[in-house]
């Protein structure tokens, strides 16, 4: 596990300019550090931003999901976002052990100026122009923007430089507990596993991730079905929601293949536009369909979930059975197995030997 800091405050308060400056703290230390810009993010999760307010929740409870995916991988986080809701920092919180909230202080006449002046960026441009009018979402302006209650440190960026400010940030970040400094493989792979439920997902994934592990490759399991339900909560959600949080998903495999990590996705649905973003973003990828009868897959789905068979992941929700009437199966899996004719451990080989040429292919490039 590692920590999490996250600086909050009005459009042009100075938040990425204090994250930069704390991350090449950190860095000029010999401390790895992943900043989760929200402008940034978005360009993958939301191409084209709406800003209404369920766009929003799901945006920041997937920007909470990918800081407590990436602590629990050992990677520390600074997380630069506004959050003008104070549940969602408050969620980040509750989720991350070793966490901290930095509440910048700067009057909102100084931040529109700085608006008005800032240079090229992730950020939108003209934040507070269109602020005040009709169907206008600007935080701090048209929403309430709600500052922390008990933040670990208060910055008022008009009396601090960026500097000064991001030098008091990294002091935090290092009380908080071990610097970051993971091992750094020459190479690094996503593999996405996917299939009906009850296909044998989740034992395939828990098999290669053990083998993986043994090699001494630091490898990271997604379990997509419990990320999606944690960013997008609920039994009904619009179709919106899903792709934002499946998205999430895929930059999540991204920023932990640049910390050094491989990845292994377990389940969830790959839709071809998911399945363009995944191969655009993530250059050592590859998609393995397990293929299973449907009659099969919903057996053996009804006795994990009624717990007539052990399952190896023991956190698994329980609940109805998942028939998976809405499975969608990739357009071009780069590998396809067979589970209801091959044991666990032939099925685990497979993936294998599909990671060996991934990574050959990534040595000779």
């Amino acid at each position: 596990m590692s920590w999490a800091v996250w600086i909050t405050g009005i459009p042009g308060s100075g938040k990425s300019a204090i994250a930069r400056a704390a991350a090449a703290e950190l860095a000029a230390a010999g401390d790895a550090v992943q900043v989760l810009e929200l402008d940034a993010l978005r360009r993958t999760v939301t191409p084209q931003p709406a800003y209404d307010e369920a766009e929003r929740d799901a945006v920041y409870r997937a920007l909470v999901t990918l800081a407590r995916v990436l602590t629990a991988a050992g990677v520390p986080v600074i997380v630069d976002a506004t959050a003008h809701r104070r549940a969602w920092r408050d969620l980040a919180r509750a989720s991350i052990a070793a966490f901290a909230e930095v509440q910048l202080a700067c009057p909102l006449a100084v931040a529109r100026a700085r608006e008005r002046t800032r240079g090229p960026g992730h950020h939108p441009p003209g934040i507070y122009a269109g602020a005040g009018r009709a169907g206008a979402t600007v935080p701090g302006v048209d929403v309430p923007y709600e500052a922390a209650t008990a933040p670990e440190l208060v910055i008022d960026t008009t009396r601090e430089s960026p500097a000064q400010a991001g030098a008091r940030v990294a002091a935090l970040a290092r009380s908080l507990g071990a610097p970051g400094r993971p091992h750094l493989p020459s190479v690094t792979w996503t593999v996405w596993i996917t299939g009906r439920p009850g296909s044998g997902k989740t034992t395939v994934a828990s098999v290669v991730g053990e083998r993986v592990h043994r090699r001494g490759v630091p490898v990271v399991v997604l379990p997509a079905d419990g990320l999606l339900l944690e960013i997008a909560p609920g039994s009904i959600v619009p179709r919106r929601v899903r792709d934002i949080a499946a998205r999430a998903i895929v930059a999540a495999a991204k920023l932990l293949a640049d910390a050094g990590r491989a990845v292994i996705v377990e389940g969830g649905a790959l839709s071809s536009d998911l399945e363009t973003v995944a191969r655009g973003l993530l250059e050592d990828f590859a998609i393995v369909e397990l293929a299973c009868p449907p009659e099969l897959s919903r057996t053996r789905e009804r006795a994990v979930r009624w717990n007539l068979v052990p399952c190896p992941v023991a956190s698994r929700p329980c609940g109805a059975p998942d028939l998976g009437l809405d499975y969608e199966a990739p357009l071009a899996p780069d590998l396809v197995v067979f589970t209801d004719v091959l044991d666990e451990a032939t099925a685990a080989q497979q993936v294998l030997d599909l990671v060996d040429r991934l990574e050959r292919r990534a040595q000779r490039r």
